[in-house]
């Protein structure tokens, strides 16, 4: 496959609009809405951009930032966080899951792999075809068209299928002590009990319920067709709040005391935990920014038609 282009850890100009993106649909659920009163650039004509020469999707956090990006470069490529540069990259990554210490690669049907998260040198393969992978509970967890799928992270060992009456699998992650799976077309956030093997909630989000992000005290979800964020309490299994008119970009990530979540054809906004009211910080009104990661206090957004992923300050974008 082709290897990735080279970067450019300058500054970007956006010098155009990009058709593909639209903007957000408004909602109907009863909660805070944007404030688009915060504006956040890495300096008067954009922030530090990697240029990844593909359409750019996902993002994650694991030793590096990770990025989806499409062909012809069809790989999983990990920028430095200090440089900005591409320094390694899977062939055929599709989705990312790290428990802080292992970092495992979705390849579709070259199936799963172990990677070094410096180097993505592979140490270990599981046959399985995947596209979202979670880590956690000693145990790596995919999913096929039927069944969410557990794997000994040790051995590669199958250790559990475990079936839904969904009509699609979306993303999942490991959190609170359970396994977390969206459902898009259905609209639903399941949760698997890693001591049974089975599915013990099936929470009613939103339309295309797709990202997943958690803190300590609750589970996120972008409703990516509702315009949404559901947050979930674990104690109960219920959503405790629903956050409108942003969430359609799919994207979300926690860190940094706050929930960072994309809207399409708007930007990046975040969500106060306390008061789940959400304020707009990073302005792409241009722009479909599917990924976003945080690490080390900097966020990472990525952009599907520019081709590149952002590195912005999380202390420069005010309160």
């Amino acid at each position: 496959m082709a290897a990735p282009r080279g970067t450019s850890f300058g500054i970007a100009l956006l010098l155009s609009a990009c058709t593909a993106a639209q903007a957000p649909p408004a909602s109907n659920s009863a909660a805070p809405s944007i404030s688009p009163d915060a504006h956040a650039s890495g300096s008067p004509s954009g922030p530090p951009t990697t240029d990844l020469g593909a359409p750019a999707w996902s993002a994650k956090a694991a030793g590096g930032i990770w990025i989806q990006v499409d062909p012809p470069v069809d790989q999983l490529v990990r920028v430095d966080p200090e440089t900005g540069e591409i320094s390694a990259g899977v062939d055929g990554g599709r989705g990312l899951g790290t428990d802080g210490d292992s970092v495992w690669v979705a390849r579709g049907p070259a199936g799963l792999a172990q990677v070094d998260p410096m180097t993505g040198e592979v140490l270990m393969e599981i046959p399985t075809n995947a596209s979202y992978v979670a880590v956690g509970g000693g145990s790596v967890w995919t999913t096929t068209n039927v069944a969410i799928e557990r794997w000994d992270a040790i051995t590669g060992d199958q250790l559990a299928s475990i079936p839904a009456d969904v009509a699609e699998f979306t993303e999942l992650l490991y959190a609170h002590d359970a396994l977390w799976v969206t459902a898009k077309e259905d609209g639903l956030l399941l949760r698997v009990d890693p001591a049974s093997n089975t599915v013990v909630a099936t929470i009613e989000t939103g339309a295309g319920a797709h990202g997943i992000a958690a803190d300590a005290a609750a589970i996120w979800v972008t409703n990516y067709r509702a315009n949404t964020v559901s947050r979930v309490d674990p104690s109960t299994n219920e959503v405790a709040a629903t956050v409108a008119r942003v969430g359609s970009g799919v994207g979300i990530a926690a860190g940094g005391g706050a929930i960072w979540v994309s809207t399409q054809g708007t930007g990046i906004s975040r969500i106060d935990p306390m008061t789940n009211e959400a304020s707009l910080v990073i302005s792409l009104p241009f722009e479909w920014n599917y990924g976003v990661a945080v690490d080390a206090g900097t966020i990472w957004v990525s952009s599907v038609e520019m081709q590149s992923v952002y590195r912005y300050e999380i202390a420069d974008l005010g309160t």
